[in-house]
């Protein structure tokens, strides 16, 4: 199977509507992009066994997490649960960049814990609530020049910025 570059991991109810990994999956598959994979969860062990699965995630150089983010507590919130930064699994996102489409992840009491448990090198992430239309547009922009255009990760964040997506999205860099 060829290496991909994007894994999308999709966390948000069916019931809700329209969600921003099936739209972004939707709209790369509609461009003829085929370096992306969707992946739907909905509980806490399901997401942990997808990242711990080695052989799997050494097939992506990007993980989008799509969900939502907990205002109160610093929380990636899933269907049935939720996954507090620490919990992810050790070094899972080593070398990558994480993509964390949910609302208040991109501040820093989520992301310093995160980055210290997965390994992550970058990550990026809204500060405050973002609709899905900014949050897809965002991403669907840097997607665009990380992976079309060849531009490094830091570049294509410069560009995504300048969308005309709203979300206050900030880079992280160990």
């Amino acid at each position: 199977m060829p290496k991909r570059s994007v894994l999308i991991v999709e966390s948000i109810p069916l019931k809700e509507g329209p969600t921003e990994g099936d739209v972004l999956s939707k709209i790369l598959e509609m461009a003829s992009y085929d370096y992306f994979e969707l992946h739907t969860v909905t509980n806490k062990n399901d997401l942990l066994s997808m990242l711990e699965d080695r052989q799997f995630m050494k097939r992506f150089r990007i993980v989008h997490l799509s969900g939502h983010g907990d205002e109160e507590e610093p929380n990636f919130l899933l269907p049935r649960g939720c996954v507090h930064a620490s919990e992810f699994p050790e070094a899972c996102f080593r070398n990558r960049t994480v993509c964390l489409s949910a609302c208040t992840l991109g501040r820093s009491a989520f992301v310093r814990p995160f980055l210290e448990a997965t390994g992550a090198r970058f990550v990026i992430g809204p500060r405050r609530a973002v609709y899905l239309a900014d949050a897809a547009l965002f991403f669907m922009t840097f997607y665009y020049w990380t992976n079309r255009r060849r531009l490094g990760i830091e570049a294509s964040y410069n560009r995504a910025v300048k969308s005309a997506a709203r979300g206050d999205f900030q880079l992280w860099v160990p």
